[in-house]
């Protein structure tokens, strides 16, 4: 951790318990001047690297602006980024507004040619309990 803290000249994003940070005595002093800082972690939303935007003052607004609450919330926005960009690099592939292929149903088999446990809940069940 003090090497990454020594060598980080651009950022560093920390991730973990606040507490167990302050209770470890060797990074102490390094971590006194990072917690004089706000500890949650803000992105923009739709920006992409490299970012155009000027770097705000520290009580300035940025539009767009989340905060995230903890490890979980940054993996459900990145996932909801992931999807967002997925549906509009599809969108340009297909400008017509034609979907994917979609795929046809199978046609359904008679009754007499499903085995037991194939499409029937109920028999799956039946099969399980005993």
């Amino acid at each position: 951790m003090t090497v990454a803290l020594s060598r980080a000249r651009l950022g560093l994003y920390i991730l973990g318990r606040r507490d167990v940070f302050e209770a470890c005595y060797e990074l102490r002093p390094a971590f006194e001047q990072l917690f004089q800082r706000p500890d949650k972690l803000m992105l923009v939303t739709g920006e992409m690297w490299p970012s155009q935007r000027l770097i705000a003052s520290e009580s300035g607004e940025v539009p767009g602006q989340a905060c995230m609450e903890g490890v979980e919330h940054l993996g459900q926005f990145v996932y909801q980024m992931t999807n967002t960009k997925v549906k509009q690099l599809e969108a340009e592939q297909n400008p017509g507004g034609a979907g994917l292929m979609a795929i046809e149903e199978a046609p359904a088999d008679e009754a007499g040619d499903q085995e037991v446990g194939e499409g029937d809940p109920d028999s799956v069940a039946a099969e399980t309990e005993g």
